[in-house]
């Protein structure tokens, strides 16, 4: 704070200096924290904010003793001393500042308020406010006074106003530096932006920093844009457009917008860092779910009945979070709840979920899943209006360990080991806490896992589609960002995974998108012709999984793209126009995606059914689960080799089926027993050093009749 060079003999000096005088300057500052809430009635004119209803007044100090001996050091002429014991006390002022934050934000979110932002005499407001803090916070009482000028005695005092309102998704509790006079002050630091945020429905404004990008900004504040590589800049989904400020394109920016774009000022958020403040415009609609089928049951939305029983079925996927509220006695499914992910803002794989927990964002991953589920149940239940008596959760491991907090740090290093895979028994109070519009408590039980990448999402397909007492071989695959496997019967069952990565999901597509209204789910080409189907017959908006397998298969058909997958000019360069407008196209790379994805999974196929020990016409069925809202075009799968053409015949397309085994979990009494059985008996084979897989992989990649 005094400009010391640590390479000069003076710093020496002063770190000498510094050492004799600190034990006594501890005894000399005698600190003090005021706050109290009250209105800000004769200021509101005076600041841009709208919608402020009062105040919190603050007012620190560290006493006069401190600033009487550093008066007294260089009236003496000590002056290093006397500079040093002022910096101490300035330098504590500023650590107070820090320390009462987390109480601020506390006092402030129980009196149900939001912190809008801090003003400061003379920089933001008058400085007749610390007058009014004086007063509101009863000062006297603690020993501090005021003069005329409004400046407190103790000198080393200072007052702070935190404006409130009702917003209490917002506490901006921070000195901001870039709003102060005092340029020469030596904590001078401007790392704070204002964002305004603007989306269909609504606007709010938001800080963030220049040193972090607007997509971690946004994460902060709970806005949770598409980032299915983890922010690395090289998905293209984050998408987010400036319409005023500073924020520079950078080289990924050029990669996935045209020249008219970025002059409109497209963007992608994880590579964005802006430089001054921005207002910017978010195209994406999260609130948009994926679509979930009720498994033929009819949706018929019930009214809170006493005499009814409910319970809630839960599968946390990768992706999507899909919820169904069951009628207990009758298995019937009264309404269903689906969200996108929120997690997806940190990659779309379990790795990259993996990795931003090991980084330091469990906690955070941990909320996202706990909130989305509190909403859901809320939901479900007509605001706790329902009563609930049990629910039962299926999800992948990783999930799962996000889910109930558990550290990840064995997940994603050999051996990979889970922390837990065993049935997890909890209630709804324990996970979630208590909420603000709470019901009655109730039993929580989660799905028994296999392994670290054969999770209870697996076990509760392979109950739903009736492994436990089956006596012919099936085949049950989850074409999910993990991709697992599993063939058996009652007796004998061996389970697989394999990265086939998020394209069947319509993740790292360029124009990809989750199974929602706007999504080409279906594609036909005939002669250069063109002729899509989108969910819900909306205006086209991107590529889901289904219709991703349906391009690749009518590029083959149509010559377009080769047996090694490569697309012929002049779509190479310009890929395949979906949309009448253009703006919805497949790539080079979208096959290049298709291709691995396809290939880990077939190859997987074949080694777990090499290792089973049985031949192709002995499998009685093969099912398919996985986020498809549309079911799956079978001849086409086969088509591009995602199945062998011997078992055509035998594919069904199952929807979610975890979320059906979570069903019957609740509605069956033998279902604790068989669900135990059959974590237990399935038996898990590496495909990461197969050399049979790996050899198959590679066979696979390419798209031979």
């Amino acid at each position: 704070m005094i400009h010391a060079d640590p390479g000069s003999s003076l710093y020496e000096e002063i770190m000498t200096e510094l050492a004799e005088m600190l034990p006594l300057a501890y005894e000399k500052i005698k600190p003090a924290a005021l706050l109290e809430f009250g209105d800000f009635d004769e200021y509101s004119r005076m600041v841009e904010e709208e919608g402020i209803v009062e105040a919190l007044y603050g007012i620190n100090t560290v006493g006069d003793e401190i600033g009487k001996w550093s008066t007294a050091l260089f009236q003496e002429g000590n002056y290093l001393a006397g500079m040093l014991a002022d910096a101490m006390a300035d330098d504590y002022l500023f650590q107070m500042d820090e320390a009462i934050k987390d109480t601020v934000i506390h006092l402030c979110k129980e009196r149900k308020r939001g912190i809008v932002r801090r003003v400061e005499a003379p920089a933001d407001i008058p400085m007749t406010i610390q007058k009014k803090a004086f007063e509101v916070t009863g000062a006297q009482k603690a020993g501090i006074g005021i003069k005329e000028s409004y400046m407190y005695d103790p000198v080393k005092t200072v007052c702070q106003v935190y404006l409130l309102d009702r917003d209490t998704s917002r506490f901006y509790a921070e000195h901001d530096c870039s709003r102060c006079d005092n340029v020469n002050c030596m904590m001078r630091n401007i790392p704070v932006v204002h964002i305004t945020v603007r989306n269909k429905e609504q606007k709010r404004r938001i800080k963030g920093r220049k040193k972090e990008t607007l997509l971690e900004t946004l994460r902060k504040e709970g806005v949770f844009l598409s980032a299915v590589c983890a922010g690395r800049g090289s998905c293209g989904k984050c998408r987010i457009r400036v319409l005023d400020g500073s924020v520079p394109e950078t080289e990924a920016d050029l990669k996935f917008f045209s020249n008219e774009e970025l002059a409109a000022g497209y963007r992608l958020a994880c590579r964005a860092y802006p430089e001054s403040d921005c207002t910017i415009l978010i195209e994406e609609d999260e609130k948009e779910g994926f679509f979930v089928q009720a498994d033929g049951k009819d949706k018929d939305v019930l009214p809170p009945d006493k005499g009814r029983e409910y319970g809630i079925a839960v599968d946390i996927g990768t992706t999507t979070i899909a919820m169904q509220l069951v009628e207990l006695a009758t298995g019937k499914i009264a309404d269903v709840y689906t969200a996108l992910n929120r997690q997806r803002a940190y990659g779309a794989d379990v790795i990259s979920r993996i990795e931003a927990a090991n980084g330091g964002k469990k906690d955070e991953l941990t909320v996202m899943i706990r909130e989305i589920l509190k909403e859901g149940t809320l939901k479900l239940t007509q605001d706790g209006n329902i009563q609930v008596e049990r629910m039962v959760i299926g999800g992948n491991t990783t999930m799962i360990h996000l889910l109930m907090g558990y550290s990840c740090e064995t997940l994603g290093v050999y051996p990979f080991l889970p922390v837990n895979i065993d049935t997890i028994h909890t209630t709804k109070k324990e996970l979630f806490g208590k909420a603000e519009h709470d019901s009655a408590d109730f039993e929580i039980t989660v799905y028994p896992g296999i392994s670290t990448y054969v999770g209870g999402d697996i076990v509760a397909g392979l109950y739903a589609l009736g492994f436990a007492d089956q006596d012919k071989v099936s085949v049950l695959i989850d074409l999910g960002t993990n991709g697992e496997l599993a063939i058996g019967n009652k007796d004998r069952i061996l389970v697989a995974s394999t990265a086939a990565g998020p394209a069947f999901e319509g993740g790292n597509i360029v124009c990809g998108m989750g199974s929602i209204p706007g999504a080409v789910c279906k594609v036909e080409m005939e002669k250069g012709n063109i002729k899509t189907e989108t969910i819900g017959k909306e205006e086209p908006k991107g590529i889901c999984g289904t219709g991703v397998i349906d391009c690749v298969y009518e590029l083959i058909k149509e010559g377009i793209v080769d047996e090694t997958g490569l697309m012929e000019d002049p779509y190479f360069e310009s890929g395949v126009g979906l949309s009448k407008d253009g703006k919805i196209r497949f790539y080079q790379k979208d096959v290049r995606e298709i291709q691995l994805a396809k290939s880990a999974v077939r190859a997987g196929l074949e080694t777990l059914i090499l290792r089973y020990g049985i031949a192709w016409d002995e499998i009685e069925r093969v099912y398919v689960a996985g986020g498809f809202g549309h079911k799956m075009d079978i001849h086409k799968a086969v088509g591009i080799g995602l199945f062998p053409s011997s078992l055509e015949e035998k594919v069904r397309a199952v929807g979610n089926s975890c979320l059906r085994g979570v069903v019957k979990y609740l509605t069956e009494s033998g279902a604790a027993k068989d669900t135990f059985r059959l974590a237990g008996l399935a038996k898990e084979v590496n495909l990461s050093n197969d050399k049979d897989f790996q050899e198959l992989y590679m066979e696979y990649m390419g798209f031979e009749p």
